[in-house]
């Protein structure tokens, strides 16, 4: 069963109290006592003629310095060893049998001693090469009690995906930062079935409360123990969400008319791409610089912050991308020093800034150098697609001008040609030169107009040709 309350972890020490250092080394004392006391054993025995019995006691001494210190322990066993044959023949001599007796026990006390320290160097050896594989592997490794749910044991890139401190997992409840009871009832109830796990997505929270995407897969030790290897994929899901995300926007670029319905869309989109994302565009409106467009309401107070108009606008007269470490010590309000990133990438097209995407990290995270790129991608689009419109814009007003003055052309052809009927009436009344003449002008002037008519039909069918083919 899944324990129903959560057990914060923490890697740091709270309320300034010391860490505690590392325990003494009680190895020492000991051994020293259980060498004293078996060799006073060892001394008691021969003067009593007891050869047979209180030797075998030497062999916890060697044991344990030989388990404890390895080499220096197998000399001390030596040592120990030498003193033993030294008390029997000090007391024993010069009892031959007695001392052939002892000679034996001490060539069997060197063998024990060296085979138990073969042994353990064997032992140690393969404890560090599998520690090195442990915790040197650049897959998070941990080992947990599956009865409570404890963390025995953590590798440093365990430690690392948490945002912990090497040793900071050890004992720590998993329902502390696995808290996805969905998640653990499934991982438990297949570990139960098969005792194994492999490749089981998970979702992780990190001490800064930043949500992390991993791989878990575990198998059953002995006893209760399951050893969990975890790999974090959180990179590369929100590269994933990321070219999703641009993929969404492209086609919204293509097809969005209006700008600023356009950029609200873009802001609304780009903010899905990562948690905790806040979007804000500035354009350029006259010869500055003003803000236009903000993904969250909540973070209004964003468009009159002094800081964060400082750096919009260092990015948008230098052309370059201006992030939050740019403002010196002091320059940064409340409000932005909480944040975890902040970036001012300009919108440039063709050598031209249109305008600024400022881009706020809430979650206490900063954006990583993919998300970067490709967000300086997207600004570029934009700043394209802010140009396309603003020429598309240009080009509607210039058909609109067209249409207005082929219509006229057609009033005004339409107004000379009345009075020039009138004229060339009355001069017909009239027999004599200068009526011959008058109405000659007038022919001349209705060929112009029959021409002027001609030339705005001919803009006409141009301007239709270029509606339909754009």
């Amino acid at each position: 069963m899944v324990p129903d309350a959560y057990i914060a972890y923490d890697c740091m020490p709270q309320d300034g109290h010391l860490v505690p250092g590392p325990a003494p080394d009680i190895w020492l004392p000991v051994l020293l006592v259980t060498s004293v006391l078996t060799l006073a054993l060892a001394v008691y025995g021969l003067s009593r003629g007891l050869t047979e019995v209180f030797p075998h006691l030497l062999y916890i001494p060697i044991l344990l310095a030989i388990y404890r210190y390895e080499r220096n322990g197998f000399f001390f066993s030596l040592l120990l060893s030498s003193l033993y044959i030294g008390m029997v023949y000090l007391f024993t001599y010069p009892d031959i049998v007695a001392l052939a007796g002892g000679v034996v026990q001490f060539i069997t006390l060197i063998g024990i001693a060296t085979i138990i320290f073969y042994l353990v160097t064997l032992l140690r050896d393969r404890e560090k090469r599998y520690r090195g594989i442990f915790e040197n592997s650049q897959a998070g490794v941990f080992l947990i009690n599956k009865k409570d749910l404890r963390v025995l044991e953590a590798n440093r890139r365990a430690a690392e995906i948490l945002e912990c401190s090497p040793g900071g997992l050890n004992g720590a409840d998993l329902l502390s930062f696995w808290r996805d009871e969905g998640e653990v009832r499934a991982f438990l109830g297949k570990l139960e079935e098969s005792g194994a796990v492999s490749e089981r997505a998970g979702t992780f929270t990190d001490t800064r409360g930043a949500r992390r995407h991993v791989v878990i897969s575990a198998g059953v030790l002995s006893g209760d123990d399951v050893v969990c290897t975890i790999v974090d994929i959180t990179e590369r899901q929100r590269t994933e969400t990321l070219l999703r995300g641009a993929a969404k926007l492209s086609g919204m670029l293509v097809r969005g008319q209006d700008a600023h319905s356009l950029l609200r869309k873009a802001c609304m989109n780009l903010c899905d791409m990562r948690e905790g994302l806040i979007i804000a565009v500035w354009l350029k409106i006259g010869g500055d610089i003003a803000p236009f467009v903000l993904s969250d309401d909540d973070y209004l107070h964003l468009s009159s912050d002094r800081s964060a108009e400082n750096l919009i606008r260092q990015a948008y007269e230098t052309k370059k991308i201006v992030s939050r470490d740019a403002a010196g010590d002091g320059e940064l309000s409340p409000e932005m020093a909480s944040f975890g990133d902040f970036r001012a990438i300009p919108m440039m097209t063709g050598g031209e800034v249109l305008g600024v995407l400022a881009v706020a990290h809430t979650a206490g995270a900063r954006l990583n150098k993919n998300e970067i790129d490709l967000l300086t991608a997207v600004a570029k689009d934009l700043a394209s697609s802010l140009k396309l419109s603003k020429l598309e814009e240009e080009k509607r007003e210039a058909y609109t001008q067209i249409d207005r003055n082929i219509e006229q052309f057609a009033i005004l052809g339409d107004h000379i040609r009345n009075p020039l009927q009138v004229i060339v009436g009355l001069a017909c009344m009239e027999e004599s030169r200068s009526a011959e003449t008058i109405v000659e002008q007038a022919y001349t002037i209705h060929s112009l107009i029959s021409r002027l008519d001609s030339g705005w039909i001919e803009s006409a069918a141009i301007r239709d040709y270029l509606r339909r083919h754009p």
